[in-house]
């Protein structure tokens, strides 16, 4: 676990293969100290080891949520649910019910007419729509104000890069500092999404967050 800001840590995990594309993970630990339920929220998940599990514990306290923050990010997601049977699982919109999230029970659920997540005055969220394919759930870790990204923004390490992959990568806009959303994302907010996605945008602009935290590519401490 590196420390990002004070109270929450960055996990490095495994690569994954997308399509052929290998991705880097990231998982996000936050020790919740306004909430009422005190410990630890874990925004995606990476691979499960007793070594991760035991320094999660020792340095955010008790597993209390584990949060997917989209449809896509849920590979180790189960085997955390299945370590802490007692933590609430929060389902992203468009996860619960397939195939692939078979055997995780879903506590509660991000979307319009849930109510307030229980770890809300420590982290607020906002849901981007839009998309005929994937809404996404940001987050915003209030006190270090540090804004939470998953696959909306990609900002890939141009020295990873490399080969025919890192140039489809770089001709996606996904490589270096600015990055970008990946390009069959993007195209599926068109052409009645774009209303939907811009009060999203917005949403996020009013956090006024000082630190980005992605799940692939590089992040920043300070002055986005």
């Amino acid at each position: 676990m590196e420390e990002f800001a004070p109270n929450i840590w960055t996990v490095t995990g495994p690569d994954v293969d997308f399509f052929g594309f290998p991705y880097p993970t990231r998982m996000v630990v936050i020790k919740l100290t306004e909430s009422e339920a005190k410990g630890a929220w874990i925004w995606s998940p990476v691979a499960l080891s007793d070594e991760l599990a035991s320094e999660v514990e020792a340095k955010a306290g008790p597993v209390q949520f584990l949060v997917s923050p989209n449809k896509i990010h849920h590979i180790f997601l189960k085997a955390w649910a299945d370590r802490y049977p007692d933590a609430t699982v929060y389902a992203p919109p468009g996860l619960e019910g397939r195939k692939v999230a078979a055997g995780i029970n879903f506590d509660s659920r991000f979307g319009e007419g849930e109510p307030e997540p229980a770890f809300a005055k420590d982290i607020d969220t906002v849901i981007i729509k839009g998309s005929y394919f994937m809404e996404e759930v940001e987050f915003f870790h209030r006190s270090s104000k540090t804004a939470i990204i998953c696959d909306l923004i990609q900002r890939h390490e141009e020295s990873k890069m490399t080969g025919v992959k890192g140039w489809m990568m770089k001709l996606d806009g996904l490589v270096g500092e600015t990055g970008s959303t990946p390009r069959d994302w993007r195209i599926t907010f068109w052409p009645f999404g774009k209303k939907d996605l811009r009060k999203s945008r917005d949403a996020i602009f009013e956090w006024e967050a000082d630190k980005l935290i992605v799940a692939h590519g590089s992040c920043v401490q300070s002055g986005i």
